[in-house]
């Protein structure tokens, strides 16, 4: 089993500097040790582009986000590097959270614009016009954030690399 300073993305803590550097994968983390399953493109990229987490090569919905039924539907593993999108039953639960950030930082961002515009009588139906037409991607990227942030620190052993 590794030690914490080789796989884990907060040691040593980072600076306010660092920050951005690491989430556009510019390497300043070289104690992260997965040669095998580099990105491609910067990780913030993957991630916008609902790509692996952890070599960023193979998508993790099945379907086109455009698909009224089927935008859910999230593949059971990566093609490329074997990585099981679903480590357990329930992981995808704790999206739930993720997803209601993601809408209260709505309602407020748009209650704030709409409010400086001076134009908050339209916020009563122009809030729930964009909340319901942007769920398909409040699901997929609650789920992302689920695979990006949490399946790391929960799940350092089955995120590394596979000893073959």
């Amino acid at each position: 089993m590794a030690s914490t300073k080789e796989f884990c993305f907060c040691f040593p803590p980072l600076t306010c500097w660092q920050v951005p550097l690491v989430w556009f994968g510019t390497g300043i983390r070289k104690s992260v040790k997965m040669p095998d399953y580099r990105h491609p493109r910067p990780r913030l990229f993957s991630f916008w582009a609902c790509k692996c987490p952890r070599c960023g090569r193979d998508k993790v919905f099945s379907n086109s986000i455009f698909s009224p039924t089927k935008f859910a539907k999230t593949r059971e593993a990566c093609t490329h590097c074997g990585l099981t999108y679903q480590p357990e039953p329930g992981f995808f639960f704790g999206a739930m959270y993720w997803s209601y950030a993601i809408i209260v930082a709505t309602i407020v961002s748009m209650s704030i614009a709409f409010s400086v515009f001076g134009i908050f009588e339209h916020a009563i139906w122009a809030i729930p016009v964009v909340l319901i037409l942007g769920l398909p991607l409040i699901f997929r990227y609650s789920r992302m954030l689920m695979l990006y942030v949490v399946y790391p620190v929960m799940y350092r052993d089955r995120f590394r690399k596979p000893s073959n």
